[in-house]
C-alpha cells in the first residue's frame, strides 16, 4: 500500500506541474530546453525501478521498447504542429500551449496508478503495459523537444 501512496503523491505533484506548465505560453531558453524532459525521464526511471520486482524484466523491457517506438513518431508530429515564435531575446523562444502533453502524461500516470492500486493481481503483462505507457509519454516528449530545438535553430538562423 505504501508504494501506491507514493505513486499517488508523485502523480498529483506531476499533474500540478504539468497543468501549470502546459496550459500557458512557455518561454523556453535554449540552455534549458532539455531540463523538463530530463526531469520527467528521471521521474519515470525512479517509478519503473521502484516497482521492478513486481513485473517480469523481459515483459517490462519489451513494453518500454514498444512504448518508445510508438511515442517517438507521435512526438515528432506534435512537435511539428507546435507553434514556436521568436522573442526579443535571441536565446528565448515562445512555445504555444498545448493540452496534448497534459493528456498524455495524465493518462499514462493515471492508468499506471489505477492498475497498480486497484488491480494488483492484474498480472505481469498488464503491469508491463503500464510501464510501456510511461515510455510512450517519455518518447513523445523527447521527440517533440527535438523538433522544437530544430525550429529554434531555424528561427535564429533566419
Amino acid at each position: 500500500m505504501r508504494g501506491e501512496i507514493s505513486t499517488l503523491v508523485t502523480l498529483v505533484v506531476l499533474a500540478v506541474v504539468i497543468v501549470v506548465r502546459f496550459l500557458r505560453p512557455i518561454r523556453m531558453r535554449a540552455s534549458r530546453l532539455w531540463l523538463s524532459p530530463a526531469i520527467l525521464v528521471l521521474l519515470t526511471i525512479v517509478l519503473v525501478t521502484s516497482t521492478a520486482e513486481q513485473s517480469s524484466p523481459a515483459a517490462t523491457a519489451l513494453a518500454v521498447i514498444i512504448g518508445l517506438v510508438l511515442g517517438l513518431p507521435f512526438g515528432l508530429l506534435r512537435g511539428r504542429h507546435t507553434d514556436v515564435r521568436k522573442t526579443e531575446d535571441p536565446k528565448v523562444l515562445l512555445v504555444a500551449p498545448s493540452i496534448v502533453p497534459l493528456v498524455i502524461w495524465l493518462v499514462a500516470y493515471g492508468a499506471r496508478f489505477a492498475l497498480r492500486a486497484f488491480l494488483p493481481e492484474a498480472g505481469v503483462t498488464a503491469q508491463a503495459a503500464s510501464e510501456g505507457l510511461l515510455a510512450f509519454a517519455v518518447g513523445s516528449v523527447i521527440s517533440a523537444r527535438y523538433v522544437i530545438a530544430q525550429k529554434f535553430r531555424e528561427l535564429h538562423a533566419a
